[in-house]
């Protein structure tokens, strides 16, 4: 019996050791890697094949002016998820993710907003994106979208106009003929046709997928030079009918 105890007495004495020693080679390990200063960022745009719109020096710089510059750094003073939070809320970028590597690198995951609407009126000059956020003109932002002209609101661009950006984008016939969008008046809305100068009067943009297939066979049925000369505005408001008007 008492050799029975000695020999769980040194079995439990060598289990002790062995995790002592594993804890104690892990423990520097994490303390290094805990106090490992970041030396270099790296950003990857997940959509540049897509989108180039900002460049990684531009986001260095962006951080760099939040007071949120990693490099330098230890990890323990490095706040990813203020990082992350900072980038996010950038006009251009649509998502974040940070993580620091064992090299001391950080890696930032990009993912940047899409504009839908380009809004010029006399006082602003915006995008707005497929998240129905404002992006302020943005100087590399060269995209063919809908552009829309004269006196709307924020809540006007960013509601029924991205509403009708969209689905000009996924309609076959019309998306490369519709130049531009024009408001004389808060929620007249008037089209103007790319190569054409007839005005079409389209209302409040309630009943534009049934006005444009009235507008369609209308155009079906005409001359386009004579339509042309003929009519100064083609007006939609009404129900089943196309006017002409001189």
């Amino acid at each position: 019996m008492r050799v029975g105890w000695k020999s769980i007495l040194l079995i439990l004495a060598v289990m002790l050791v062995v995790v002592y020693v594993g804890v104690m080679s892990v423990m520097p390990r994490d303390r290094e890697a805990h106090e490992r200063r970041c030396s270099q960022i790296e950003c990857y745009f997940e959509d540049s094949t897509v989108h180039r719109y900002i460049t990684a020096r531009q986001v260095e710089k962006y951080l760099h002016a939040a007071g949120l510059n990693p490099i330098g750094k230890t990890v323990s003073e490095i706040n990813l998820q203020a990082i992350e939070d900072t980038l996010v809320a950038h006009p251009i970028l649509a998502s974040a993710d940070c993580y620091m590597t064992i090299e001391g690198h950080m890696h930032i995951h990009l993912t940047q907003r899409t504009p839908i609407v380009h809004v010029m009126t006399a006082a602003e000059n915006y995008f707005v994106a497929t998240d129905r956020g404002l992006i302020p003109a943005w100087s590399t932002i060269r995209d063919t979208v809908l552009e829309v002209r004269g006196i709307l609101s924020h809540e006007q661009s960013c509601g029924e106009v991205a509403d009708f950006a969209e689905w000009l984008a996924q309609d076959s016939v019309w998306r490369d003929r519709v130049d531009y969008l024009w408001l004389p008046e808060p929620h007249r809305y008037t089209l103007l046709l790319v190569g054409d100068t007839t005005q079409v009067l389209l209302g409040d943009l309630s009943e534009y997928p049934k006005q444009l297939r009235r507008l369609q066979r209308f155009l079906m049925r005409s001359d386009q030079q004579v339509r042309d000369q003929a009519y100064r505005q083609l007006d939609l408001r009404f129900d089943d009918q196309v006017i002409g008007r001189h």
